[in-house]
């Protein structure tokens, strides 16, 4: 059936009306909303064997005011749901409990507003133009893969950004791993490369190695004291 308004809705509370005939005046109030909200409120009633009347009833009585409202229309259109004029309630209010008591049948459920579409279409593409611009500067800050494995300790040492080779130790060699590790990852990395992260893991166990050696070595106390005021 169409509205005078122009909404496409059903008849009030699922009854059946044959094409061209005009429903008896009753009291009935149109609630405009979006049109998968009104299917999803329609099914939903359909399946507790109730109507979206009682359905909208008992929800406004659970759900809170802070709820979020869908809006009166969705990325699917503009419909509208005929309920009796006993719900009391503000159109946004009912709203907020259909759409409330529909999520909670279905938690995969999900109404976006119309007006929100846009906004999110283009907080995407604004993310994913930081993302390109970020993986070009990560690229060309990144440090170039070396001939062949990582061997030399002074290679190693430079490719995590340490000042030399006392002034780390174990832990912080594995924590500059774990922050490295993610952008050279061949599958997932910002900036992906085998190489890179074949180097990386080279270079890690090099320097493990270093301090797991010369820890008990007379000097390496001293030497580390003497680094620790310099920038990791």
């Amino acid at each position: 059936m169409t509205a005078p308004d122009g909404l496409s809705h059903d008849a009030p509370d699922g009854l059946s009306v044959a094409p061209g005939s005009v429903l008896a005046p009753s009291p009935l109030r149109l609630i405009p909303c979006g049109v998968r909200l009104a299917e999803a409120v329609r099914a939903l009633s359909a399946l507790r064997g109730s109507t979206p009347s009682d359905l909208a009833s008992a929800a406004l009585l659970l759900v809170p005011d802070a709820a979020g409202d869908p809006g009166e229309s969705d990325e699917d259109g503009r419909a509208g749901l005929a309920l009796r004029s006993c719900v009391r309630g503000s159109d946004s209010a009912i709203r907020r409990a259909l759409a409330a008591a529909v999520a909670l049948a279905d938690p995969g459920f999900r109404v976006v507003p119309a007006a929100d579409v846009g906004r999110l279409e283009a907080a995407v593409e604004t993310l994913g133009y930081r993302n390109k611009t970020l993986a070009h500067a990560l690229k060309r800050l990144s440090f170039q893969p070396l001939d062949g494995r990582v061997t030399e300790l002074r290679d190693a040492v430079q490719m995590f950004g340490f000042v030399n080779e006392w002034c780390f130790d174990e832990d912080q060699v594995r924590r500059r791993f774990r922050e490295l590790a993610p952008v050279y990852h061949p599958d997932t990395g910002v900036v992906a490369c085998r190489e890179r992260m074949g180097q990386l893991i080279d270079a890690r166990n090099l320097l493990v190695r270093h301090v797991r050696t010369v820890y008990a070595s007379g000097d390496w106390v001293a030497r580390r004291s003497a680094s620790a005021s310099s920038p990791v």
